[in-house]
């Protein structure tokens, strides 16, 4: 805008220039008509050049209109003016928060209150459905009274040009990096706050707002930015990859505000806070008592106070009684003892991560701890009896997970095998009791019925614990989306059961879930609490909650299954797995509380080469959450899966092998499993939650095109294509039988037919180069085995593992085939004529389990068959997975003196 002070904008006089950046020019101005300052964002024209996004537009200055708040910067209206487009708002006089922070750091008793009304402002701006999305200390002023108002809210949106498609916005896309942005500090500005998922170019919510106002608050505090950099590039580098440096945060910050810090500036979007009025609490607390320890914030001594006026006392018997052995003097009456439970030589925890499943259990009397664990290549469950040093393994129980005891302690159910069972601990033969395919959670009553999850999306089943036909406890609503029920609790008396409901909206985020509680006898069914992801009764009278890493406590009503009160953290940093909702935690009817902490299912994976001799060398691809691994046919390229395996988003990547760099192919976080077309030239993959199979151009041109939709919403892993790409196998889990393998045609009606199909579970078809044969997964009386049969006819079974194996790929010639038992990489020599034949299975190398995936996501093998690109967990050094016990918990989380 050339105007220069003096002159006229339509019915606005111009007075002086305010500022400019990336969405345009600032002017104060005279509005004549209603007699009052205003200020003028002369937006840029070529933002403009349809009217649909002028419309758009509109739309969106109308519903920043609505917003009524003390703390947001007023929009009057939004015009064209004499050939310009303009934003009419309120004018605020004041400082920028930026102007304030160059001066250096601000203490916090001044810093604080500024981040609280930034808070207020974020919280009214998401209860009405509005994100900021380019929050940063320039479009924050701070008035001369102290007063805070927030700038152009919502605008990144209302400029975004991706929005009208509804596809996900790109970081250059940000207005306020492109839009005339050519300083480098504007540049800069924008990408120092871009949380992790706007610096992939995903679609946004309010979290990203949470990042970015953890971003402001840390520069508040310290001087200095979380992530700086030279150029836009190594900004977004950093904040994609650069561990943040909390230990910069000045000495004397609050403890509460330091951990407030940490979960807003968390990388996974699951993991970090979700709401912003979390953190007005977390600073209110701060102001009130600076000095005051973060797991005992001052609240008034009610009913649910009372939670936290023991705590004090539990973290100082945790800090003082920490014992590296049980042998010691029984503790008090009422005395809270912290045990963590040594583990002897070769024995450490083995959470199941590509199970997503329990891993712990008390029993009820809270003398013994259940848990998966591992020795050596025994994974089985293990039991630990307090009064001794060390666990001991249960027979029968190899692959258990899932533990939960009886109410009398006598027996231990688990689900091995895809299978719920029981076995008595007094010794004997585990009995089988019913399918359980991918179960998610079980209990047992006082009244000898069993409430157990028979897969991923199934509503609840009982069966008496003596055996019979599973009956169904809860049905799916469809009116409410909902798509599994999970994680069940029976409280005493076993006449209710609470339990977990997960919804299409929300796949994979059971931090938002909401708890129900259905009568076994009538079937009536209430909400109990929204936004947790599991739920445990705590005696006398509390509802322990997960969500986010925390255990929360709030009383509990056991005859009329209500809250009453607020739930407020008993327990920090406790591992689960955020896919599932699981929360390693269990409660004693006694009282005494076992958890789990160091062990996490969202670390990351590298991606690497490795040689049939095992020595690694790096792919050039920076590590990252990624799961499924594909190899183009000329193995010059890699797609694969990134996001939290099973979680609510994830995308296809391509990466250039042979020349370096990676790029985007889907941007919706509506895609899974990619497989390279027989020619190189496509993509296909499947949705998240087995609505669809789809298939792009594998340079990112044209959309991508629809091959068929599914009538059940169970998990779908594409397999392999049919050599001359006529057809396409998958795999469908959670059905009636398991898990099946499906034939998709890809002319005519393509309509799916089943493959391969037993009450067993067969998953993982790959067809041989030459079309002729068909390996896969099963799961029959040998276990776990990889299988050939003829193709398509099916004639014949050979088995080709020896001692399990899973994920079978063959050599592009077809004269081996390879597979993963435990973590060793095996390969058998294959001869097809005159019969098929297969060699003895000979092991090549080991491999660690990779995060968040299972072990047929992690390999596929080079066209010469002398390499694998495979996925590596990375190593955290920081985090040791230990299981902890606080005897007499119940009895201090309620108040009660000893």
């Amino acid at each position: 805008m050339t105007n220069p002070s003096g002159s006229r904008l339509g019915p606005y006089e111009v007075l002086s220039q305010l500022g400019a950046g990336g969405m345009g020019e600032v002017w104060k101005a005279r509005d004549g008509r209603l007699d009052r300052t205003v200020a003028i964002k002369v937006l840029p024209e070529e933002l403009f050049e349809d009217v649909d996004r002028v419309s758009r537009f509109e739309r969106e200055a109308k519903a920043l209109a609505a917003l009524n708040h003390p703390g947001i910067a007023a929009v009057h209206s939004f015009e064209a003016v004499e050939g310009r487009h303009i934003l009419v708002m309120e004018l605020v006089e004041g400082e920028g928060l930026d102007v304030r922070i160059a001066r250096g750091a601000i203490p916090s008793d001044e810093a604080l209150p500024i981040a609280r009304q930034i808070a207020e402002a974020l919280e009214a701006a998401h209860e009405r459905g509005i994100v900021h999305r380019d929050l940063k200390p320039a479009n924050v002023m701070v008035t001369p009274e102290g007063r805070v108002k927030v700038l152009d809210f919502g605008l990144a949106k209302a400029l975004d040009p991706d929005a009208a498609s509804g596809g996900a916005p790109q970081v250059t896309h940000s207005p306020t990096i492109t839009a005339r942005a050519t300083a480098a500090g504007v540049i800069l500005g924008t990408a120092a706050y871009m949380s992790p998922e706007q610096a992939r170019g995903k679609s946004v919510d309010k979290r990203a707002d949470i990042w970015a106002y953890g971003c402001l608050l840390y520069e508040m505090l310290t001087g200095k930015r979380v992530f700086e950099g030279e150029t836009a590039s190594d900004v977004l580098a950093a904040v994609l990859r650069q561990e943040i440096d909390f230990d910069a945060l000045p000495p004397g910050t609050p403890p509460g505000i330091a951990r407030l810090l940490r979960r807003c500036l968390k990388r996974d979007v699951q993991g970090r806070l979700h709401d912003i009025g979390d953190a007005k609490i977390e600073i209110d607390e701060a102001i009130e008592s600076p000095a005051e320890h973060p797991a005992a914030p001052a609240r008034p001594k009610s009913a649910g106070g009372r939670v936290l006026q023991v705590l004090p006392w539990l973290v100082a018997a945790a800090l003082a009684l920490v014992l590296l052995s049980t042998r010691r003097a029984p503790p008090a009456p009422g005395e809270a003892v912290h045990l963590s439970l040594n583990m002897p030589e070769g024995v450490g925890v083995d959470p199941n991560f590509a199970a997503q499943a329990q891993l712990l259990a008390i029993s009820p009397d809270g003398r013994r701890i259940a848990f998966r664990g591992r020795s050596g290549e025994d994974r089985r469950i293990f039991l630990r009896d307090l009064s001794r040093e060390t666990p001991e393994s249960l027979p029968g129980t190899e692959g258990g997970e899932e533990p939960f005891f009886s109410p009398g302690g006598e027996w231990l159910g688990f689900i091995s095998e895809g299978k719920l069972k029981k076995t008595a601990l007094a010794g004997g033969t585990p009995v089988t009791l019913a399918p359980a395919a991918r179960s998610r959670g079980a209990a047992w009553g006082d009244d000898g019925t069993i409430v157990f999850s028979p897969t991923v999306n199934s509503g609840l089943f009982r069966i008496p614990a003596t055996g019979g036909e599973p009956l169904p406890l809860t049905a799916l609503e469809a009116a409410g989306r909902e798509r599994t029920h999970r994680w069940p609790e029976i409280l005493p008396g076993g006449k209710t059961v609470l339990f977990t409901v997960g919804t299409e909206d929300k796949p994979g985020d059971y931090d938002e879930s909401r708890i129900d509680a259905i009568s076994i006898e009538t079937g009536k069914r209430h909400v109990v609490y929204r936004g947790a992801s599991l739920a445990r009764y705590a005696p006398p009278g509390y509802l322990l909650l997960a969500r986010h890493g925390d255990v929360l406590a709030v009383p509990f009503d056991v005859r009329t299954a209500e809250v009453h009160g607020t739930p407020v953290p008993v327990l920090q940093g406790v591992s689960g797995d955020p896919r599932s909702g699981v929360s390693y935690f269990d409660v004693a009817r006694a009282g005494a509380l076992v958890y789990a902490t160091g062990i996490s299912a969202q670390s990351m994976n590298d991606i690497a080469w490795f040689d049939r001799a095992g020595r690694r060398v790096p792919s050039g691809i920076p590590p990252g959450m990624y799961n499924e691994v594909a190899l183009s046919p000329d193995g010059q390229k890699l797609a694969y899966e990134e996001g939290p395996s099973g979680g609510a988003r994830s995308d296809v990547w391509i990466a250039d092998l042979a020349h370096g760099g990676q790029f985007q192919l889907t941007s919706n976080g509506k895609a899974r499993s990619p497989r390279w077309t027989p020619d190189g030239m496509g993509i296909a993959f499947a949705g998240p939650s087995g609505d669809a199979i789809l298939r792009q151009r594998a340079d990112g041109g044209g959309a991508a095109e629809v091959l068929w939709r599914s009538t059940q919403l169970v998990p779908i892993t594409l397999d392999s294509f049919v050599p001359d790409g006529s057809a396409l196998l998958f795999t469908m889990t959670g059905l009636p039988s398991r898990a099946d393998i499906f034939l998709l045609p890809l002319s005519g009606e393509r309509r799916a037919r089943t493959l391969i199909s037993t009450p067993s579970a067969e998953t993982l078809g790959r067809i041989s180069p030459d079309g002729r044969w068909i390996a896969y997964t099963g799961e029959y009386a040998a276990g776990q085995q990889i299988y050939v049969q003829a193709f398509p006819s099916l004639a014949g079974r050979w088995q080709v593992s020896r001692s399990g194996g899973s994920a079978p790929r063959w050599s592009r010639d077809g004269t081996e085939l390879f597979f993963v038992s435990e973590d060793q990489m095996f390969a058998v020599p294959i001869q097809r004529e005159p019969t098929f034949s297969p060699g003895e299975p000979r092991a090549l190398f080991r491999v660690e389990q990779p995060a968040s995936s299972e072990w047929s996501d992690i390999y596929d093998v080079a066209p010469d068959g002398k390499r694998f690109v495979v996925l590596v967990r990375q190593k955290d050094s920081t985090k040791t997975p230990r299981i902890d016990v606080v005897l007499n918990f119940s009895k201090r989380l309620a108040g009660e003196k000893p």
